[in-house]
């Protein structure tokens, strides 16, 4: 098993060194170009503060986190408030869903237990898991990450449940300092993007010198195509995506960001792991024939 010396790009920014030496392991060569960081918003401790005591206000049913720097967030602020073992004490009373392993890793290092993590972590899925528990006349609180989308809250309180949500930071092409910070702090070895690297990228893949893409979250894929967007590149990269490069997308919702532009998804893990998709990558290879893999060597 092995990818054999193929170029592998790297396009998420928090654990950007940590694949390339996956991708490295596996015999590929990394070619690391991040689209994607996070800012905090203004008033983050305020806005986290003010979340924290509405859970220890309101009697909750369902707690629901998108992201581990959410959760470093919250509790950082709950923490300067003095009321970070009360928030601890309750939420391990509820119900909590953590949308991937990350958010559920981030509980766990606070000793909350994370009771479901969705199959299918988009919006959509985790509607699907809510309305499936019986939620009429419940409260569900929601940590968001820095992609909001009012669909989840939509659906939820059609189904009858009161919705309180929360976001401490937003998705951006350059990495703030403050959310830089945050990254350090939770030990991530991040790598900043920098809009002429994806420029460049993008060039490398309508020339052919790459043979596949990864992507690790839904702003990576949708970042890259907001910069081709801006530059008029989009159209030669969704035809050069879907034409001569293997695109891996790491689970549902980043795959479907992918396919919401119009890219066709190779590979895709049955477990939601970096370590899985480059494994996975490394058996669509081994599938000898596939037209994309010929025209990536």
């Amino acid at each position: 098993m092995s990818l054999s010396g193929l170029v592998v790009v790297v396009t998420g920014s928090r654990r950007a060194s940590e694949l390339a030496r996956i991708i490295i392991s596996f015999g590929g060569i990394p070619y690391v170009a991040p689209t994607i960081g996070i800012e905090v918003n203004q008033g983050v401790n305020e806005e986290a503060g003010s979340f924290a005591y509405q859970v220890l206000k309101e009697k909750v049913d369902y707690a629901v986190f998108m992201t581990g720097p959410g959760v470093y967030s919250l509790m950082s602020a709950a923490r300067n408030l003095g009321i970070e073992k009360e928030l601890i004490q309750i939420l391990q009373q509820v119900t909590v869903i953590a949308r991937s392993l990350k958010p559920k890793d981030a509980l766990a290092m606070h000793g909350i237990k994370t009771n479901i993590v969705p199959k299918d972590n988009t919006s959509k899925g985790i509607a699907q898991l809510l309305r499936g528990l019986g939620i009429a006349g419940k409260r569900v609180f929601i940590l968001w990450h820095g992609s909001y989308s009012s669909e989840l809250k939509t659906e939820l309180e059609v189904e009858g449940a009161q919705v309180f949500e929360s976001s401490t930071y937003m998705y951006s092409t350059d990495l703030k300092e403050n959310g830089a910070q945050i990254l350090k702090t939770m030990g991530y070895e991040y790598i900043p993007p920098e809009e002429t690297k994806v420029l460049k990228l993008i060039e490398d893949i309508s020339i052919a010198n790459i043979g596949a893409i990864t992507f690790t979250s839904p702003p990576a894929a949708r970042e890259l195509f907001k910069i081709a967007s801006q530059h008029g590149l989009n159209e030669s990269l969704l035809t050069s995506l879907n034409r001569g490069v293997i695109v891996v997308a790491i689970g549902p919702s980043t795959r479907k960001a992918l396919e919401e532009n119009d890219v066709h998804v190779d590979v895709m893990p049955t477990m939601y792991k970096m370590g899985s998709m480059i494994k996975s990558l490394c058996d669509y290879l081994d599938n000898e024939g596939s037209p994309k893999m010929q025209k990536s060597f």
